[in-house]
């Protein structure tokens, strides 16, 4: 008996997590979940071509303006939040079109570690994502097969274009100019997972969604401080490191707990942060 291959929808596709997941299909690392056909749903245009074996479309279109959600057996709603009303707008959407597919589709949402209120400049982005995963969790209790992704850091090709991330900052920093520099004025740690292995985490995820809703983190717990990345990405670059005094004696730590998706899940992590580097920067 032939597998019948399977359709996976992504709703907010432009982003780094869309990205990636493109990389991968590419890479034809996607045949492990039968996956041959991907709808990428966002409101800017994402060019990409197609491959063999890999059936691309695309829907350039706000979420909250959607008319329906095309069948698939796999939806990713990784839609970034502000907690502003054409968020909360695009989540009621989104849900309300949900209903209309059978509750047989598979759905996870990519939230965020910045729930657990750790990161004080992320307040506003937190509580748009504690919206949604309550969302997601009636979904749940109405019957329909669905998951959450807790994601913290990453680190992968797509990176490079993030200007928000000092890991970028500072591999950019490396690549073309004559320094790099620290100039966080507080102590703060970091983890990064690979973009191959937060796919194939978010997929396994998403592949044993139930109505329990279950929570997963997504993410490295191989903790290191800014300043150390900064000095190892230096090394690799044979480029000098500028680390300003720090001032405070304040301590910013985003590493995750993986303990849960490690054990349920059996879910591995390939890549640690040295071959994370070199795969990127090759």
């Amino acid at each position: 008996m032939v597998n019948k291959l399977k359709t996976l929808t992504i709703v907010g596709a432009s982003g780094f997590l869309g990205r990636s997941i493109l990389d991968y299909a590419k890479e034809n690392k996607l045949l492990k979940w039968k996956i041959n056909k991907i709808t990428l749903i966002s409101r800017r245009r994402i060019i990409e071509k197609n491959k063999k074996g890999l059936y691309l479309k695309y829907i350039t279109r706000d979420i909250k303006k959607l008319k329906k959600l095309p069948k698939s057996d796999y939806i990713i709603y990784a839609v970034n939040s502000s907690n502003d009303k054409n968020d909360k707008n695009a989540l009621k959407n989104f849900v309300y079109l949900l209903q209309k597919l059978p509750k047989k589709t598979k759905v996870l949402f990519t939230s965020s570690g910045a729930v657990y209120g750790k990161i004080k400049s992320k307040k506003k982005y937190s509580k748009s994502k504690i919206l949604t995963e309550k969302e997601f969790k009636k979904l749940g209790k109405k019957g329909y097969k669905v998951s959450i992704a807790r994601l913290f850091t990453f680190i992968g090709k797509r990176i490079l274009t993030e200007k928000k991330y000092a890991i970028s900052d500072f591999i950019n920093a490396g690549l073309y100019k004559k320094k790099i520099l620290v100039k966080s004025k507080f102590s703060v740690y970091r983890s990064y997972m690979h973009s191959h292995d937060m796919v194939k985490w978010l997929l396994t995820i998403l592949e044993n969604s139930n109505v329990k809703c279950p929570i997963y983190n997504v993410g490295s717990d191989e903790s290191i401080s800014l300043q150390n990345l900064a000095k190892i990405i230096g090394d690799i670059f044979n480029k000098p490191v500028e680390i300003k005094k720090i001032s405070s004696k304040k301590i910013e730590r985003y590493v995750p707990s993986i303990k849960k998706a490690q054990k349920e899940l059996k879910l591995k992590i390939n890549y640690n942060l040295r071959t994370s580097l070199y795969s990127i920067i090759k």
